[in-house]
């Protein structure tokens, strides 16, 4: 998905029912947008829907959505360390547990729920410094996004949200551009149930996570 040409073969393949669409994650989908390609963005809209960042009218819905179903009851701790696990780790650190592509959890607001709503809803809203993606256009037509984590002068290195490091030469850089999106992408929490939702902000907001 990584080059125009073959992310269009990819979504042929799938218009063609060759393949089932919910074998490619959503995440994956979303920097094909970058391409410009009237074709692809046809595909994508025919299969998944529009998957563009949503407007701020939305996500402020979403916000108000999640935290009714909040206040509805009570989230189980067990569950949600497995919830955290599954959705969250792959990205983030929280007691000593996950990834670092993101920011550690552990040290954040996460005792104040709006804070923790508008982070995941609307993740691009605030993007540290630190955590700011790039996107790599190379000469043979390639397209990657993630962070900048190690230059040399012949190389630099990308750490994409899968947590996967990918070397490339400077010499085969055609751009290189800061991104505005967050490496997070959005609708990390639609998948889940509301009870789910409770479990996970249980855990999130527990003070060891035992």
């Amino acid at each position: 998905l990584s080059r125009p040409a073959s992310a269009l073969a990819f979504l042929e393949a799938f218009d063609a029912g060759r393949t089932a669409t919910n074998e490619v994650p959503l995440d994956l989908l979303r920097p094909l947008a970058q391409f410009k390609n009237e074709k692809i963005n046809a595909l994508v809209r025919k299969h998944w829907g529009n998957l563009q960042p949503g407007t701020p009218e939305e996500k402020l819905a979403e916000i108000r959505r999640l935290s009714n179903d909040l206040r509805a009851g009570e989230g189980d701790l067990k569950r949600g360390r497995e919830l955290y696990r599954k959705h969250c780790a792959t990205c983030h650190k929280l007691f000593g547990e996950g990834e670092i592509v993101g920011p550690d959890l552990t040290t954040a607001n996460r005792k104040d729920r709006e804070y923790l709503l508008v982070s995941i809803v609307d993740p691009s809203a605030v993007i540290r410094k630190e955590y700011l993606s790039f996107a790599v256009h190379t000469i043979d037509g390639r397209t990657l996004n993630g962070l900048i984590v190690e230059q040399a002068p012949g190389k630099i290195t990308l750490l994409t949200a899968k947590n996967e490091r990918i070397g490339i030469d400077r010499a085969k850089i055609e751009s290189l551009e800061e991104s505005p999106v967050s490496l997070m992408p959005e609708n990390q929490l639609k998948e889940l149930k509301p009870q789910e939702v409770r479990d996970l902000f249980r855990y999130l907001q527990s003070d060891a996570g035992k």
